[in-house]
């Protein structure tokens, strides 16, 4: 709650049995204080079971905080109809809730379906850093398939190992034949990809930098600069390619 000295730093897991008794009016609230963050629990398998039920149209818009979740109940293809509710709740935290980094991450059950999404917000970059670290050290459980599901283009499986090649191939699309600072190149993919601050320096900028011949130069680097090092956030590198 509130004090004397202001909100306090909130992270508030709500994990809500369906859809009833949160409404999004809560996240609204909590995301007016800076200092908050939030990971919720969205249990798609029963809402999208009951979505159509007329019973409960006024529960469902208070848990979208719209009523444009209506438009759900005509998508006949599954597939479409979960990326419709996925997107609809990520924009309603953008929108209306003001918040600034929204992830998605897709829990899967033994028959390849999705059981639930989390859906986490911040708006503090360093919260982010440090959900991503958390989220990319969680184990394999064997009954589900856990990944980032914020972009439906871009689906990245949480393995030990992580997909260096796709990164790579996000960081080309993003800045291809552009000059820009390594602090750039990091802030694009901590906030736009799902992968970690820790994740493109020597398993992408590096390789490229020493390709024959090079994907990627360094512009006007002091002379004591190691090829391939990338710890100052204002260097400024131009890709080839």
């Amino acid at each position: 709650m509130a004090t004397a000295k202001g909100f306090p730093p909130t992270f508030a897991f709500v994990d809500p049995f369906g859809w009833a008794g949160v409404p999004f009016s809560v996240f609204r609230e909590l995301m007016t204080h800076q200092s908050c963050e939030i990971l919720l629990t969205f249990m798609y398998e029963e809402i999208n079971r009951f979505i159509g039920h007329p019973d409960q149209e006024k529960n469902f818009d208070s848990f979208f905080g719209t009523s444009k979740w209506r438009d759900g109940i005509r998508i006949v293809d599954p597939r479409v109809r979960n990326r419709f509710l996925h997107d609809l709740y990520i924009d309603q935290l953008r929108t209306h809730a003001n918040v600034k980094y929204v992830r998605s991450f897709e829990m899967r059950n033994d028959r390849d379906l999705t059981d639930y999404f989390l859906f986490y917000g911040t708006n503090s970059v360093l919260g982010l850093k440090k959900m991503k670290e958390a989220m990319w050290k969680v184990d394999e459980t064997g009954e589900f398939s856990f990944s980032d599901a914020t972009n439906r283009n871009q689906l990245i499986l949480f393995e030990k190992t992580p997909r260096f090649d796709l990164l790579r191939t996000r960081i080309i699309d993003q800045f291809s034949a552009q000059e820009v600072t390594v602090g750039d190149i990091e802030d694009f993919v901590v906030a736009k990809t799902a992968f970690r601050e820790t994740h493109y320096k020597t398993q992408v900028l590096k390789p490229m930098e020493l390709a024959e011949p090079p994907q990627l130069e360094a512009v006007a680097a002091p002379l004591n600069r190691r090829k391939g090092t990338y710890s100052d956030r204002n260097l400024r590198v131009r890709f080839l390619i």
